[in-house]
């Protein structure tokens, strides 16, 4: 397997439909997400799955569902020697389908049968080749590519999903509601924007109070820490890729007193910036 630190993800679009098995405590490390999402179903074993703020479990018969850009590892569990699953990457849909869950356990009779049906046909649909096109080994991952294998295998993701949120409930509490995904896509998109909680509420359609309260119950942390680690680590990241001048870097993500960029960077990263520029790695956040 590749060296966790520097796992890839396939191309946004680019559908993928694999198994594995693993034995690696950590086997992905994904700080900045992947560009499509992934889906993966335990068969065998035990996984450890860190997925934005989330940690879990997840044993067979369990479905976790990844969306893009959120940081994520995954691995054995500490208390498994192996984890066998079935996983997919894939585009967004054009429907709603996905909805919030994001790890599911099917609870009714029959439906982890039917996922793994499910799932049986998603394989065969990515490996459906035109004539005289042997199609791929079975112990390597399908990328579809014609437009009747994607069609195919999307009907069939969405069958896996709604069967798991039928049967089931999340175990993790539902992501954050529109008008909070709204204000946290733009903080992630212009972390330098001069932000203030007033205007963040106005983005969302919220009172600043209410909004503060929403925020904070669906992330567990404050809109306005959100916008200042965001800053940090775009800064983090200018920092070690680009010849850029601190001050130059600290304007760039929004601040307008180096000395107060200065202690920010050290109080989130235990550096100044210019030791940083030497030293640091960046994990988290972009």
């Amino acid at each position: 397997m590749t060296d966790p630190a520097t796992t890839p993800s396939p191309p946004a679009g680019l559908l993928v439909i694999g198994e594995s098995t693993f034995t690696k405590r950590v086997e992905a490390i994904r700080p900045t997400g992947s560009p499509s999402w992934l889906l993966m179903w335990t068969t065998r074993g035990r996984g450890a799955v860190h997925h934005g703020d989330t940690a879990l479990t997840t044993s067979a018969g369990r479905l976790v569902l990844i969306e893009p850009g959120v940081r994520h590892t995954y691995g054995v569990a500490p208390d498994a020697a192996e984890w066998s699953l079935l996983w997919a990457h894939f585009r967004a849909p054009q429907g709603n389908w996905l909805g919030t869950s994001r790890h599911l356990t099917p609870a009714a009779s029959g439906a982890a049968e039917a996922i793994d049906a499910a799932f049986d046909r998603l394989r065969r649909y990515a490996r459906l080749t035109g004539d005289h096109i042997p199609p791929s080994p079975v112990h390597l991952p399908a990328f579809a590519t014609r437009p009747e294998q994607q069609a195919l295998a999307m009907c069939a993701l969405e069958e896996i999903v709604r069967l798991a949120d039928l049967a089931g409930a999340p175990a993790a509490p539902p992501g954050p509601d529109p008008r909070i995904a709204r204000v946290q896509q733009l903080i992630a998109d212009t972390p330098e924007a001069p932000h203030t909680l007033n205007s963040l509420a106005a983005t969302a359609g919220l009172s600043p109070s209410h909004f503060s309260h929403l925020y904070a119950r669906a992330t567990g942390h404050s809109p306005m820490r959100e916008v200042r680690t965001r800053r940090l680590h775009r800064a983090a990241r200018l920092l070690t890729g680009t010849g850029m001048s601190v001050a130059a870097v600290a304007g760039t993500v929004g601040y307008v007193d180096q000395f107060h960029f200065s202690r920010a960077f050290r109080r989130e990263f235990g550096l100044p910036p210019s030791s940083y520029r030497h030293n640091g790695e960046v994990s988290g956040w972009d």
